[in-house]
């Protein structure tokens, strides 16, 4: 009567431990090895989540079980003990119960030390995933995340969604900063920009680095609205010097905006931000362009910085 249980007990204990060490194993090579290609994308993010998390619970879940049953195979092995029989019949059974109270004490190390492995690759990989999507030198979302969102909200956008608009952003005259004080203090602008527009656009769905001196901003408003908060952010962080070490810099940005229109695709959304930069650029820099889908166009007056 007992020996069927304690077969079943040894078997599923083996078969946990393989089920829970081979899908934790896979889903970490799997993260690394996707991770260097560069090919993850918002459903494998989420497969990979619902796989470690799935194990984890029941994982845990299973370690409580057989720790409840545990104490109940306890209090029934003192009770065989307290009261067994005299001519020693009960003895078989004590035997049986110690060796299914043993097998469930490996049983639950072995849960519990899986629990905590797969506690560690979850966080492994949750490091792996925002390394793919983070720009190593600013923290920004970096282009592949870039492009994923803004498909998204296109997406969203064609489905009847909220509006949204796109800003280009180019540091003017960067290369001459990089020419005449090094890149390590080129890098601290980039680095300083991104922290303003951080903290300048708490409201933006994404603050990305672009590339180079160049980055992107996705907000949740019109483009004439959009242009405004650009415009306001411009005038704002050209009129505050960067203290760099022993250097001083007043640092100035073109900005281009663009808004959807009848785009199927991203590229035509992006080929106008980018008009409306080289607009702004081509005139003098230091200044805000929008493109209305037929033409660009100047927003505000630019101030004169010498």
């Amino acid at each position: 009567m007992f020996q069927v249980p304690w077969q079943w007990m040894a078997v599923a204990g083996g078969a946990a431990g393989l089920l829970i060490a081979a899908a934790g194993w896979f889903g970490f090579r799997a993260a690394k090895t996707r991770y260097a290609s560069g090919m993850f994308s918002s459903e494998d993010r989420d497969r990979i989540r619902h796989l470690l998390l799935s194990l984890g619970s029941w994982t845990s879940e299973y370690s409580g079980n057989v720790s409840q049953y545990q104490d109940q195979l306890g209090r029934l092995e003192k009770a065989v003990r307290d009261h067994k029989a005299s001519d020693g019949s009960d003895d078989r059974m004590l035997i049986l119960l110690s060796q299914i109270m043993n097998s469930n004490d490996e049983l639950q190390s072995r849960l519990e030390a899986a629990e905590r492995q797969l506690d560690k690759q979850t966080r492994q990989i949750e490091s792996y995933l925002t390394e793919a999507r983070t720009d190593g030198l600013t923290g920004l979302a970096n282009r592949r995340a870039f492009d994923q969102k803004i498909d998204e909200l296109l997406a969203t956008y064609r489905r009847g969604g909220r509006a949204f608009s796109l800003a280009l952003i180019d540091i003017d005259r960067f290369k001459s900063i990089n020419d005449t004080h090094g890149h390590q203090i080129g890098d601290q602008v980039l680095q300083h920009l991104a922290s303003s527009l951080n903290h300048g656009l708490p409201s933006a769905i994404m603050v990305a680095r672009f590339g180079g001196e160049e980055f992107a901003v996705l907000l949740d408003v019109p483009l004439k609205m959009a242009s405004e908060k650009m415009n306001e952010f411009r005038r704002h962080f050209a009129s505050e010097r960067i203290e760099v070490g022993n250097v001083s810099l007043q640092v100035t940005m073109s900005i281009g905006v663009s808004e959807p229109r009848d785009d199927m695709v991203v590229a035509p959304l992006v080929r106008r931000a980018d008009e409306a930069l080289y607009a702004a650029k081509n005139t003098g820099r230091n200044r805000v362009y929008f493109h209305d889908g037929r033409h660009t166009a100047l927003l505000g007056a630019p101030e004169i910085v010498h």
